[in-house]
C-alpha cells in the first residue's frame, strides 16, 4: 500500500514468533546469493592487472572500473528498494543475479574497454538489489530478536565472497583465460539466481503492490520514509562507519603499502586479507552489542568511529614509516566499520514497518557508499595534485577524511535528538 500525506509511519509488520526449517531454508539460499553477489562485485580487484593489459588502459582508467560500479550501486540503492516494496526480495534477488550474469558475460567476451565498463555498471546494478533485499527475507522470517545477529553473518557471508575472489578465483584466472574465467563468475550468477526464484519465499505477499508506482506516489514515498529521523539516523550511521575500509581495500591500499610504506605487492595484498578476517570477527561481536544493547546504537556507532578515527591519527602522525604491526593493526581497526555501519539499518528495524522498510533500507545503503566515493576521489586528487604516491603525499590525502567523520557525527548527534521527541 502507499503512504498518505501524513508524514508518520506507523508500523504494521507482522511479528514473527516462531521460526521453522523453511524460514532458514529461504534464508540460507537469500544469504548465498548474497555472497555470490560480493563474490561478483569484487571479483575485479584481482583481475585488475590482467584488465589493464586487455583493455590497454593506465592507472586513471583502470581506476573507473571501481567508480563506475560504485556510482551504479549507490545511485540505485532508492529505485532498488522502492521496487523491493512493491516486488518483494524474491524476484529482487533473482533479477539481480541474472543482471550481475549479463554484466559478467559482457566482460568475458568484449575487448573493448567502453563495453567492459558498461558490464561493471550492469554488473555494479545488479549486486544494488542483492543486499536490501536479503535483509527484508531475514526481517520477513525472523523475530527483531534475531535480525542483528542475523544481519552480522549475512555481512560475515559477504566476507567470504571476497575470500572466493582473492583466492580460488585468483587461481582460476591466473591458470585460465579471462574469457573462461568471467564467464565461470556468469555461469554461478545465473545458478544463484535461479535457486533463488525456486526456493525463496515472500512471506507477507499481500503488502506487495506488484506493479511500478506513479511518479507521484514514488516521490510521495521517499520523502515519507526519509521524513522519519530513524532513516536519517539510519543513513548518516551507515555514512560514518564503513567508508576509510572500503576506500583503502578497493584502490588506496595497495599503493599506500607498497609506495609509502615500503611492502612488496605480494605483503601488501596478503596483507589486506587482514581487513577480510578482522571484519568477520568483528560482525559476530558487533551483532551480539547490536541486538542486546538497541538502545546504544549511537553509542556503538560513535565508538566505533572514533576508534577508527584515532588509529588513522596515530598512523599519520608517525615519525617516518609505520611499523608493520602498526599498520596491521590500522587495517584491524578500520575493517570494524562495516560490521558496524548496519546499525543505520538496527534504526530502520526498530521504527520503520516492513512495507516501507525496502525504501528506508535503499536510502540507508546508499549513504556508505556515498562516502566511500568521496573518499576514494578527495585521496586521489590530493595525490593528483602532489603528482607522486610519496608517504607526504599520502598523509595530506588521507586528511580528508577526517571532515567526512564530522559531518556524520554531527547529523547522528543531530537525529538522534529527533528520534527521541518522535518516540516518547
Amino acid at each position: 500500500m502507499e503512504p498518505s500525506g501524513n508524514p508518520e509511519i506507523r508500523s504494521v509488520t507482522p511479528i514473527v514468533e516462531r521460526v521453522g526449517g523453511k524460514a532458514w531454508l529461504y534464508w540460507g539460499v537469500a544469504a548465498l546469493a548474497y555472497l555470490v553477489a560480493v563474490h561478483q562485485r569484487s571479483s575485479f580487484g584481482v583481475a585488475s592487472l590482467d584488465a589493464a593489459h586487455r583493455y590497454h588502459v593506465g592507472p586513471a582508467l583502470l581506476s573507473l572500473f571501481a567508480v563506475v560500479q560504485i556510482v551504479a550501486y549507490s545511485l540505485a540503492q532508492i529505485p532498488v528498494g522502492v521496487a523491493l516494496d512493491h516486488f518483494g526480495p524474491r524476484r529482487m534477488i533473482t533479477t539481480g543475479a541474472f543482471v550481475m550474469g549479463v554484466g559478467q558475460l559482457l566482460l568475458a567476451f568484449t575487448n573493448v574497454y567502453p563495453l567492459a565498463l558498461a558490464g561493471r555498471i550492469i554488473v555494479g546494478l545488479g549486486d544494488a538489489m542483492t543486499f536490501i533485499s536479503v535483509l527484508r527475507v531475514t526481517t520477513s522470517w525472523f523475530p527483531p530478536s534475531r535480525n542483528a545477529m542475523m544481519t552480522q553473518i549475512i555481512g560475515l557471508l559477504g566476507w567470504i565472497g571476497q575470500l572466493l575472489s582473492a583466492i580460488p578465483f585468483a587461481y582460476v584466472l591466473r591458470h585460465q583465460s579471462w574469457t573462461f574465467s568471467f564467464s565461470l563468475l556468469t555461469v554461478t550468477s545465473i545458478v544463484v539466481g535461479t535457486f533463488s526464484y525456486l526456493i525463496v519465499r515472500d512471506r507477507n505477499p499481500e503488502l506487495l503492490l506488484n506493479s511500478w508506482p506513479t511518479r507521484k506516489a514514488l516521490i510521495n514515498r521517499v520523502k515519507i520514509t526519509w521524513a522519519h529521523p530513524a532513516t536519517k539516523i539510519g543513513f548518516w550511521s551507515h555514512w560514518s562507519s564503513p567508508f576509510s575500509a572500503n576506500m583503502f581495500s578497493l584502490i588506496w591500499g595497495v599503493p599506500f603499502l607498497v609506495k609509502a610504506e615500503g611492502f612488496s605487492k605480494s605483503q601488501a595484498t596478503t596483507s589486506l586479507t587482514s581487513i577480510v578476517f578482522f571484519g568477520a570477527l568483528a560482525g559476530i561481536a558487533l551483532g551480539y552489542l547490536i541486538g542486546h544493547f538497541p538502545k546504544h546504537l549511537d553509542r556503538i556507532s560513535y565508538s566505533v568511529c572514533t576508534l577508527i578515527a584515532a588509529f588513522w591519527t596515530l598512523v599519520l602522525l608517525w615519525p617516518g614509516q609505520a611499523p608493520y604491526s602498526l599498520l596491521i593493526a590500522l587495517m584491524g581497526i578500520i575493517s570494524i566499520g562495516g560490521p558496524a555501519s548496519l546499525t543505520g539499518f538496527a534504526h530502520a528495524r526498530k521504527h520503520i514497518p516492513l512495507e516501507n522498510m525496502g525504501t528506508a533500507d535503499g536510502i540507508i545503503n546508499a549513504a556508505g557508499f556515498y562516502s566511500t566515493l568521496l573518499a576514494m576521489l578527495s585521496v586521489g586528487i590530493v595525490l593528483q595534485i602532489f603528482g607522486n604516491y610519496s608517504l607526504t603525499s599520502f598523509r595530506v590525502a588521507f586528511l580528508t577524511l577526517y571532515p567526512i567523520w564530522i559531518i556524520g557525527f554531527i547529523k547522528i548527534r543531530k537525529y538522534h535528538n529527533q528520534l527521541e521527541r518522535h518516540t516518547s
